[in-house]
């Protein structure tokens, strides 16, 4: 089977996002599938549909920021009409992690493209407890073949009250039930991350006590979107996440999966990180 080609597209992201580390382990991972050949960038500024033709898809991992309050610094209006070209007429885009939060001056035409985002000046925030179940919405999805229905992430971010686009055509693959009894930890919210709490009562916070989506994927005219807004270091070695992420990968790049879990039988057993 022919190789998909992916440009991952990173730089500027937020300092506990691990940008280069991230995207070297995850070039390996998809790399170890068979399934692609993965290009890095990082600097994507002044792009054109041009550069963008030897591609299947994009894998973006870019916030714009070193610190989650700073202004971030966008791709520009050449490039971002570039990857609405590259998608829109038929090819793919993942978007990874801090990847969904999307500042005032991200056009809205960006927020359709992800299908659903966060935005602090929106009321997101991220939910202090760092291990979390991941429930499966949809069992019938490819992506989600043989997926555990419920599954434990640990030491990642959970950003919760996602937006969903008003235009998008998003589907939900898995989500995470925000508790409120995860936000009652001393220090919280902390001074980087300010939150509204109305009346002071964490259970008036919008969208508390109630599912939000995770990983989902969103139609962009003739293109596919996947979206995962977890995958901090350590969901990398949670077989649940990593089958869905290549998955995702796969269907985004060609609109269709073919990839299996890892093989752990025999003396596969013995086999490190990426598992395939």
């Amino acid at each position: 089977m022919e190789k998909l080609n992916i440009l991952f597209v990173t730089g500027l992201v937020t300092a506990e996002h691990q940008g280069r580390a991230i995207a070297s382990r995850i070039r390996e991972l998809l790399e170890a599938t068979g399934r692609f050949n993965v290009v890095i960038t990082e600097e994507f500024r002044n792009i054109t549909p041009e550069y963008l033709e030897p591609y299947d898809a994009l894998f973006i991992n870019y916030d714009g920021k070193l610190w989650p309050t700073e202004h971030a610094r966008r791709f520009g209006e050449q490039s971002e009409a570039a990857v609405y070209d590259f998608v829109s007429k038929g090819k793919g885009v993942v978007f990874y992690h801090s990847t969904i939060w999307v500042d005032p001056d991200w056009p809205d035409e960006w927020r359709k493209l992800l299908g659903g985002y966060c935005a602090m000046d929106k009321g997101c925030r991220r939910v202090p407890k760092d291990d979390h179940f991941v429930e499966i919405m949809d069992k019938n999805s490819p992506i989600t073949k043989d997926i555990d229905a419920k599954w434990m992430n640990v030491f990642d971010d959970l950003f919760t009250q996602v937006i969903v686009h008003p235009e998008a055509k998003m589907h939900v693959l898995a989500s995470i039930f925000d508790d409120v009894e995860n936000y009652k930890v001393p220090g919280w919210p902390p001074k980087h991350h300010p939150v509204d709490i109305p009346d002071g009562k964490l259970e008036n916070m919008p969208g508390v006590n109630e599912y939000t989506p995770v990983i989902w994927t969103n139609e962009y005219g003739k293109g596919r979107v996947f979206v995962s807004s977890i995958g901090h270091w350590e969901a990398l070695d949670r077989f649940n996440f990593i089958t869905m992420l290549v998955r995702g990968t796969e269907w985004a790049a060609s609109g269709k999966v073919t990839l299996e879990r890892p093989n752990r039988e025999g003396d596969n057993r013995l086999k490190l990180f990426p598992y395939y």
